[in-house]
């Protein structure tokens, strides 16, 4: 949903530069032919304009999801990696368009959009009788613009922000359904007639089957910035309430307090980039189990990923393997590092115990050498390609548990752990071909 909303948002207003030194008539002049110019670059872009109505103030328009691969394309410039297959299911799409001219003292423009046509895929699969009641609920649902998003461009042309209408609706089908959506809003910056940052708020979100299962996100908030020339320099950050799943009243998971934050980053044609999340609690219930993880963490990084090979991967279809090997290989043409710094959990409780978890490390570095075709053919071959390191540390506790699991028992029998500060530990090296576990060969 924040990937559509913000191509959507970048469609309408990347390029325009508002005036306010003029009369009113003057300003919409302006804004007009900036808006004329707008639509006409991105008919070339997949999109088709069609509907227009001009009145002195405002207008109305329809937009028409055409040609997905230059829709990929145009997204793809716009910091939005989504390749030709995902945009494929947009084919058909038609968003309604409403258009004012300094409509209050905030806004020098301000756009209403909502669909007024689902994607062609998802009619044509609507051949049961069940799937066409849903499609018919759906498109009255269309009709009185129940997914309308609402958007205001500042004077001065440098902000914006917008809304998205509250959603409270009931599908009847074999099952009921209930679609439940309060409180998104959302602002940011133009720099450069390009956004160069977004902030979004989101009070709740809730799908619910009546009697099937339940699915909610509460108080998330979201930072999206560009901080550089290209659309892979940014942050961007994620911070969630409570994300909670429950099917038929059997199982019940509750994520709290999720933060995750990302950056981006290319210089000298070459992209890095790291990822930190963490969870405060994770609940999970199972028929008569419950189990709690306290203290989730899990960080990443990676370095060396050839940019110019990235893009053309987003463009490509994903069913050519040869062009797609192809790119992969000139990827990671400049040697590629990947790292896990840490994913842990600090304790682990059930059945009224607690006892203290684990934390991994890992690191793997791809030489140049490393030769992408030979994964299919001789998977053992790249082995000397590649340098790596497992570091796995489980609390003494957790160790015991594991013992008790058949199956881990086989693996424990051929390598024991190393003893280290009262911890169990096991080190895992693949170096020149060679893989070793504390120290031991394996293969």
């Amino acid at each position: 949903m924040k990937k559509l909303s913000l191509g959507i948002i970048t469609l309408l207003i990347a390029g325009t530069i508002y005036y306010f030194t003029s009369g009113s008539e003057q300003i919409t002049a302006e804004i007009k032919k900036q808006l004329n110019n707008e639509l006409t670059s991105i008919q070339k872009e997949g999109f088709s304009v069609q509907n227009r109505e001009i009145k002195e103030v405002s207008e109305h328009f329809i937009l028409s999801f055409d040609d997905p691969k230059k829709i990929a394309q145009f997204f793809s410039r716009q910091g939005l990696h989504i390749n030709a297959n995902d945009t494929e299911i947009l084919k058909g799409l038609r968003v309604g368009i409403d258009i004012k001219y300094l409509a209050d003292t905030y806004s020098s423009v301000a756009f209403d959009m909502y669909p007024v046509a689902l994607p062609s895929v998802i009619i044509s699969s609507a051949t049961s009788n069940k799937d066409k009641k849903i499609l018919s609920q759906v498109e009255k649902m269309l009709e009185k613009k129940t997914f309308l998003m609402h958007i205001a461009i500042n004077k001065l042309g440098n902000g914006f922000k917008g809304h998205m209408s509250d959603i409270d609706e009931i599908l009847n089908t074999e099952q009921t359904i209930k679609l439940n959506m309060k409180g998104l809003t959302f602002s940011g910056n133009i720099t450069n007639n390009s956004i160069s940052s977004v902030e979004q708020q989101l009070i709740a979100l809730s799908l619910h089957v009546v009697d099937k299962m339940q699915l909610s996100f509460t108080g998330v908030k979201s930072d999206y910035l560009i901080t550089g020339k290209t659309p892979y320099n940014y942050t961007t950050k994620y911070d969630i309430d409570k994300i909670h799943i429950n099917v038929a009243d059997k199982f019940n998971l509750l994520f709290e307090k999720l933060l995750i934050n990302s950056v981006s980053l290319v210089k000298d044609g070459l992209a890095s980039g790291s990822l930190i999340s963490s969870l405060d609690k994770i609940n999970m219930t199972n028929k008569a189990e419950n189990y709690v993880l306290n203290t989730f963490t899990f960080e990443s990084n990676a370095e060396g990923l050839d940019i110019s090979a990235f893009k053309k991967l987003q463009e490509i279809d994903v069913n050519n393997k040869k062009e797609v090997n192809k790119l992969l290989q000139e990827m990671l043409s400049k040697g590629v590092s990947f790292e896990i710094p840490k994913c842990s959990i600090v304790s682990m409780e059930s059945e009224g115990k607690k006892i203290d978890g684990f934390n991994i490390t890992a690191k793997v570095a791809l030489d140049k050498s490393f030769d992408v075709m030979a994964l299919d053919t001789n998977p053992l071959s790249t082995l000397s390609a590649i340098d790596a390191n497992l570091s796995i540390t489980l609390s003494k506790e957790l160790f015991g548990e594991i013992t008790k699991i058949p199956q881990a028992m086989m693996a424990l029998m051929l390598f024991q752990p190393k003893d280290v500060n009262g911890q169990k530990v096991y080190k895992l090296e693949l170096e020149k071909g060679k893989i070793t576990v504390n120290g031991r060969p394996f293969l």
